[in-house]
């Protein structure tokens, strides 16, 4: 994550950074996914930002509860 950020210069990432950096657990560093995709799409665009996400949700695979993993969205269709 902080790979992802350390190539950008602003202040709102260097701010998502300090809190990826001070992050007390592996839920904590789930959470701030969200943060880090705007980040990283506001410089590389959105489908490399999906793309490195994806690279960085593998990382949390038996970190976390089966319950906290990335949903799938279905499209429902009538």
């Amino acid at each position: 994550m902080l790979v992802l950020l350390d190539a950008n210069a602003e202040p709102a990432a260097q701010r998502i950074a300090q809190r990826v950096r001070f992050a007390s657990d592996l839920e904590a560093l789930w959470y701030l996914r969200q943060d880090l995709l705007v980040a990283v799409s506001a410089i590389d665009g959105e489908a490399a930002a999906h793309q490195r996400m994806h690279e960085i949700n593998r990382l949390f695979r038996r970190g976390l509860p089966q319950t906290m993993g990335p949903r799938v969205h279905h499209r429902f269709t009538a």
